[in-house]
C-alpha cells in the first residue's frame, strides 16, 4: 500500500508542478494598464460632478452635466421555470398512467406489454419509468440551464410516447 502511496503523491507533486509551470510568464506593461484603466472608469465617477448628478438623478432633480458609469451585470436564463415543471410533470404523470392502464390492461389478459425491454412486473414498470422520467428531467435541465431550446424534446417525446399507451390501454380497457 505504502508504494501506492508514494506513486500517488509523485504524481500530485508532478501534476501541481505541471499546473504552476505558467506563474513565471510576463504579461505586457500595456495590457496592465489598459484593464486597470477599464476597471477604474467602470466602477469610480470620473468628477465629482457626475456623483452629483448620479444623486440628483436618484432624487428626481437633474441641474449639473456629468455621466455615471454602472457595470453590467451577467444576467442568466431561469432555469426552473413553470413550464419546466408543468412538461415535467405531466411526463410523469401519463408515465405512471400508462403503467397503472397496461398493468390493468395484462391483469384482465387483453393486452401484453408492447416495450421488450420493459420488466413486466408493476414495481419494475413503475421503477423504469421513473429512472427514465428522471434522467430526462435531468438532460433536460442542463439543456435549459445552457439557454438551448432543446429543452423541450426531452419531456415532448415523453409525453408522445405514453399518450400512445395511455390511448392503446383505455382502448383495451
Amino acid at each position: 500500500m505504502k508504494a501506492l502511496q508514494g506513486t500517488m503523491l509523485s504524481l500530485a507533486v508532478a501534476m501541481s508542478g505541471l499546473v504552476c509551470s505558467a506563474q513565471g510568464t510576463r504579461i505586457p506593461f500595456e495590457q496592465i494598464q489598459r484593464e486597470a484603466q477599464f476597471s477604474a472608469s467602470a466602477t469610480m465617477p470620473v468628477n465629482e460632478a457626475a456623483v452629483s448628478h448620479g444623486y440628483e438623478m436618484l432624487s428626481g432633480s437633474s441641474t449639473s452635466a456629468g455621466s455615471v458609469f454602472v457595470t453590467p451585470v451577467a444576467k442568466y436564463p431561469r432555469t426552473l421555470t413553470p413550464r419546466f415543471f408543468m412538461l415535467h410533470g405531466l411526463h410523469l404523470g401519463m408515465a405512471v398512467l400508462d403503467v397503472e392502464l397496461t398493468q390493468h390492461c395484462i391483469a384482465n389478459h387483453h393486452c401484453v406489454e408492447g416495450n421488450p425491454l420493459m420488466p413486466s412486473s408493476h414495481a419494475g414498470q413503475l421503477g423504469m419509468n421513473f429512472a427514465l422520467v428522471g434522467w430526462g428531467a435531468f438532460v433536460s435541465y442542463k439543456f435549459k440551464k445552457q439557454d438551448s431550446k432543446l429543452w423541450v424534446l426531452s419531456p415532448t417525446v415523453g409525453i408522445g410516447a405514453h399518450t400512445v399507451g395511455v390511448a392503446t390501454g383505455i382502448a383495451h380497457w
